[in-house]
């Protein structure tokens, strides 16, 4: 049964690795206020962590100040995933750090458990909360006794939107987390307790649409209606829900996400992972993954070196239809699918002195294109049947030098979205059905400006032979023995 159209907006706070975006959305897609802000970061040698103290005061300031004098139908949260922290259940107090989904404080531990043979996913948040109990409850007293919240971002969100009255955690994000039953929609418990997780402190489940309950720690305490991880919420955003549809988003990583339907994924591999694509009280949707480490982190990277002024001077500088010999491989924060070699590191290869800003932008996203175009290949392979036509979003999907150099180097028909914030528009469209009673699907009107990538005339690919063999070359600089495990206490 469906409810009357809404006719307020709903506010979608998309909490992501580097910027927190606060929007208003209009029931009919249209985004009436946006604002951007840079999140607090703490990079070191250790990889990536937030102050979760910090990070939610940024939350909660800026969506009351968003907030002001407006009304909205409700909130919808899209975040990073796997991310997580650890936090007090009476105070609410952060108790350590908010470890990163890159985050390498744990490769000894993941290590460690692996040789005992434990099947967890290394990298993924269920040894990142064994690493934050170890330093907050090694004895796990306060675990057992209840003191002590875990989740990830999404739960974090949650809890203090609703004043802590609330400790769930959506099945997207559940399922990233590495302790997750995808077809039970359930926690392993035993695996949990084998890692040294007491289930006690993870979140109860639930769909990517409500309502939750209230929002009382803003202003009119307007209902939490949808969260959902941010690499799903563009899916939705992209209206690619039915079976077969798969899209990129290439933001700080690259990430490919494909519906499977039904069924899940047979099992992990090192060219998939299997999760969930979609979930609301009328059913689940599974889906399969793979990524990237760095797309547009490396982008950054050229602006931060000098080489480009901005992400936008990239079509003035790159010529699609010109390509040197200069060969990128993409590693700023090691290799992803099908590798996974988070000590590898980013190269250059084939430099020569007539080489400029221009070529080295080029072999950038050549080098982009290619570890793009491997994932689809081996993504296909796993899920066992053709790819439909691959929708492109995120900020260097704005690009059409890189449209025209992706379209080439895949061989793969592409469509780009309406706009390079799928994930904004996924994550009110969440909200919008749950208000509604409407498939996520139906809940918006389709998005204006998609359409199919044509590369020009001329368009060179990119050299993907002499990508695989420059991958190969990293490889072997990054198979220098391991530091030992760290021993388990």
């Amino acid at each position: 049964m469906t409810s009357p159209p809404a006719t307020d907006p709903v506010l979608v706070i998309d909490c992501g690795t580097t910027r927190l975006k606060l929007s208003l959305v209009a029931p009919d897609g249209t985004v009436l206020v946006r604002q951007a802000s840079e999140v607090p970061v703490q990079r070191d040698a250790e990889g990536l962590a937030w102050d979760g103290a910090v990070l939610g005061r940024c939350v909660l300031d800026g969506a009351a100040a968003l907030l002001a004098g407006r009304r909205v139908a409700g909130v919808a949260i899209a975040n990073q995933r796997v991310s997580c922290l650890l936090w007090d259940a009476a105070t609410g107090a952060p108790l350590g750090p908010v470890l990163g989904w890159s985050d390498r404080r744990t490769r000894g531990l993941d290590r460690a458990l692996r040789a005992q043979g434990l099947r967890h996913t290394p990298g993924l948040t269920g040894s990142k909360l064994r690493w934050l109990l170890d330093q907050a409850d090694p004895e796990r007293r306060r675990s057992r006794a209840g003191g002590l919240r875990a989740g990830t971002l999404d739960s974090w969100l949650l809890w203090l939107l609703s004043g802590g009255r609330l400790h769930l955690s959506d099945h997207v994000n559940a399922a990233q987390t590495g302790l997750f039953d995808v077809r039970r929609l359930a926690w392993d418990e035993a695996l949990a307790e084998a890692l040294g997780v007491p289930p006690r402190i993870l979140p109860q489940p639930v769909p990517n649409t409500g309502p939750y309950g209230p929002a009382r720690a803003l202003p009119g305490a307007p209902p939490l209606l949808a969260v959902i991880g941010d690499q799903q919420a563009s899916l939705v955003g992209q209206g690619a829900l039915a079976p077969g549809a798969c899209k990129i988003t290439f933001g700080t990583v690259g990430v490919v996400n494909a519906v499977l339907g039904d069924a899940p994924l047979a099992a992990h591999s090192r060219d998939a992972f299997g999760n969930i694509a979609c979930s609301t009280p009328a059913g689940v949707l599974h889906g399969a993954e793979s990524s990237m480490q760095s797309a547009g982190s490396a982008i950054e990277w050229l602006m931060r070196a000098g080489v480009l002024d901005e992400a936008a001077a990239l079509d003035c500088l790159v010529d699609p239809c010109r390509r040197s010999g200069a060969v990128f491989v993409s590693a700023l924060e090691g290799l992803g699918a099908p590798h996974w070699k988070p000590a590898a590191r980013a190269a250059f290869l084939g430099l020569d002195a007539s080489d400029g800003r221009a070529e080295l932008c080029r072999a950038v996203l050549d080098g982009i294109a290619c570890a793009a175009a491997e994932i689809l290949d081996r993504l296909e392979a796993v899920v066992g049947r053709p790819l439909g036509e691959i929708g492109l979003d995120g900020g260097l999907s704005a690009s059409r030098a890189f449209q025209d150099i992706l379209a080439a180097t895949t061989g793969r028909p592409l469509r780009r979205a309406g706009s390079t914030e799928a994930t904004t528009r996924g994550a009110a469209a969440l909200a919008f059905a749950a208000l509604q009673g409407l498939p996520p699907d139906r809940a918006l009107p389709p998005p204006p400006g998609a359409g199919r990538v044509q590369p020009r005339d001329g368009t060179r690919p990119a050299d993907r032979a002499a990508w695989a063999h420059a991958v190969q070359q990293v490889l072997a600089t990054a198979a220098a023995p391991a530091a030992p495990a760290t021993p388990l206490p």
